[in-house]
């Protein structure tokens, strides 16, 4: 099967994938399309938007009362913000850069300054924001929506959008499901001016998303060719089912795109392992399993709750993995190319709690929204999203607080192991490690990674991602310092690296947990090329509750070539003195490093960083890499590290 290759923005953040064939791991699930019939989906969908639960605009009362007063006066401000926005569409050269260069510089502002326009309006109710809102529909009728990045579905390769080849892609599904919004809500105030607007906004949705979405099975985030996908499932296929149920007119040609719709999104739940993770990391939980979350949501009011799987144990874990992997304050469990920093959707969390009755997750959604300060810039994500946020605001914001702190939890099928030293408290030491294999979503070649924190605050790191370019996606990936294994807590054996592919992975997995200790290890041998010549490589990660954590690495060799070296990557400040004791300095203080002095040699490499994305996720310019050169040539050893505080 051919490899496609696509990317995704979300915000200014664009999140991508390699995608292949459909994982062996894959379980086939039917959640959705078992729970009713093609027949009986006819009779329970609810035609003619009688579904919308949201105030029409001319209920000034609902408006009123249901939105609070604080978040009304940033939702208006922002508004009167993009009041001044002046429309720019990209230019031809925008798009050719990402294929010149690789640089990305087609956005979203111009749809988001849309967004803020109508939501202020919705708001307010007066009429001013009008006029420019019927700027900003008028100029995205006439402009293409698709993203640079995602040309790639088109069959031109000039670089530039073909608009005789309309293509689904997640910019283009946001706009399309944002514009049957607006066109809902202000349909008779558009006719006012022009009827002329509404049908440009019916015939550019349709031309754009609902039509392409039709005929077309081979979008490779559809899944029905049998290919691996990832959050662009749920994330497109909830635009698509807003925008049909607010434009489209017939109803078999509704009931016809709601099963399709189903049966895409079943797809998506059978690429989940039964533990729920997201490997794709926690920054895409909310773009993965909360997208999930929404489209299931509405896919419920829309069919007047006959089509609900909210019970399904695969839903809950795919919940709860979030403050699962939660360390504390801002900072999650950051494998594949997630930011250690995240800041999950408080509507998302609060929601998503409430529908499958998990009054802690409901809990940390009051606590996100108040400690990352969520709602200082008005509410999140896009439209429809926004508006759910916007009236659960009065709701999150006055449920009481609280972290969850997981004391320890082993994803067993993912392959994901994290613990802390208290349940309930972020003192101590926290740590997490991971299996898996190198063809994960959003992959590193991290197999039998880990990261280690203290008080909250980052020991042990796992870098993350630069900012995102073409060559970040295509067959330079692995070229990229951040995506490869010796830039990650891992040895490198006999001088080779980790290679990338599904059959490059962990196995003999074992977790152990008591009171006092928890025990993860791995063999990480498979994970390497045949040039390693590694027979097995043992790594065991030990936390002894309050009291140290250690790294234990048993292997055999084939044969000795070069020398192997264990490498450790840390935001904190390294010393290494002549009697070669080492100590880390950072926020959380002094922590000592011991080793075998007689078996391993420690030096430290300074990295300096330049990307603006990578000095935002650590806060400084520079990290380092410590590397211990194994000294025995013998092809059967041991080797030990242990973190102790000091």
């Amino acid at each position: 099967m051919s490899k496609i290759k696509s990317l995704l923005l979300t915000g200014s953040l664009l999140i991508t994938i390699i995608c292949t064939g459909f994982s062996a791991n894959a379980t086939e699930r039917h959640l959705l399309e078992q729970t009713i019939s093609y027949e009986d989906l006819g009779t329970a969908i609810l035609y003619h938007q009688s579904w919308v639960d949201y105030p029409k605009y001319t209920d000034r009362k609902s408006w009123q009362e249901k939105v609070d007063p604080e978040i009304r006066k940033i939702i208006i401000k922002n508004g009167e913000q993009a009041l001044k926005h002046e429309w720019k569409p990209d230019l031809a050269s925008d798009y050719l850069a990402f294929k010149r260069t690789g640089e990305i510089r087609t956005g979203r502002a111009n749809h988001k300054a849309l967004q803020a326009l109508t939501i202020a309006e919705l708001v307010e109710g007066q009429g001013r924001f009008m006029d420019a809102i019927i700027d900003g529909v008028w100029f995205l009728c006439e402009t293409s929506w698709i993203h640079s990045a995602h040309l790639g579905f088109q069959k031109d390769r000039s670089g530039l959008p073909d608009r005789n080849e309309p293509t689904i892609e997640l910019v283009v599904a946001d706009i399309g499901a944002q514009m049957a919004w607006t066109y809902y809500f202000l349909k008779d105030e558009f006719d006012k001016t022009s009827p002329l607007i509404n049908e440009r906004i019916v015939e550019e949705v349709n031309k754009n998303l609902i039509n392409p979405y039709f005929a077309r099975d081979d979008y490779w985030w559809m899944g029905f060719g049998g290919q691996q996908v990832n959050n662009w499932n749920p994330w497109v296929n909830y635009n698509v089912l807003q925008a049909l149920m607010l434009i489209e007119r017939s109803p078999e040609r509704i009931q016809q795109g709601v099963w399709k719709l189903m049966k895409s999104t079943d797809f998506f739940f059978s690429m989940y392992h039964e533990d729920g993770a997201c490997d794709e990391g926690p920054t895409y939980w909310s773009g993965a399993s909360g997208y999930a979350l929404k489209f299931l949501d509405l896919l419920a009011k829309v069919t007047g709750n006959k089509v609900n799987i909210f019970s399904s144990p695969l839903l809950r874990n795919m919940a709860q993995y979030i403050y699962r992997v939660h360390i504390g304050g801002n900072y999650f469990v950051n494998f594949a190319d997630s930011a250690p920093i995240v800041s999950p959707s408080p509507g998302i969390l609060y929601q998503y709690g409430k529908l499958i009755g998990d009054p802690a997750m409901m809990k940390f959604a009051s606590l996100m929204a108040r400690q990352n300060q969520s709602f200082k810039n008005g509410v999140n994500g896009y439209f429809a999203s926004a508006l759910d946020e916007l009236f659960m605001y009065k709701d999150i914001i006055n449920y009481p607080q609280g972290e969850p702190l997981i004391g320890s939890y082993w994803f067993k099928d993912t392959q994901i192991c994290v613990a802390r030293d208290t349940e309930g408290k972020s003192d101590g030491f926290f740590f997490a490690a991971k299996g898996g294999n190198n063809q994960e979503s959003h992959n590193h070649n991290d197999v039998g990674s880990c990261i280690l924190y203290y008080n909250s605050k980052p020991l042990l790191i796992d870098v993350g991602v630069g900012t995102y370019t073409r060559q970040t996606f295509g067959p330079e990936r692995y070229t990229i310092w951040t995506m490869q294994s010796d830039y990650h807590n891992l040895p490198l054996i006999n001088g080779t690296a980790q290679k990338n592919g599904r059959e490059f992975a962990a196995y003999n997995q074992q977790y152990k947990a008591t009171a006092k200790t928890i025990s993860y290890q791995i063999d990480i041998a498979r994970a390497y090329p045949q040039e390693a010549n590694v027979k097995s490589w043992t790594r065991n990660y030990t936390l002894h509750r309050k009291k140290d954590f250690t790294i234990t690495d048993r292997w055999e060799l084939a044969a000795y070539e070069k020398p192997s070296i264990l490498s450790l990557m840390t935001c904190n400040e390294v010393e290494i003195d002549n009697d070669k004791n080492i100590i880390l300095t950072g926020e959380a203080g002094k922590f000592k490093l011991e080793y075998n002095k007689k078996l391993l040699s420690p030096e430290a490499d300074i990295i300096e960083l330049t990307d603006p994305k990578l000095i935002h996720s650590w806060s400084q310019k520079k990290l380092t890499r410590i590397r211990f050169t194994i000294l025995s040539q013998q092809t059967i050893g041991e080797s030990k590290l242990m973190v102790k505080k000091l």
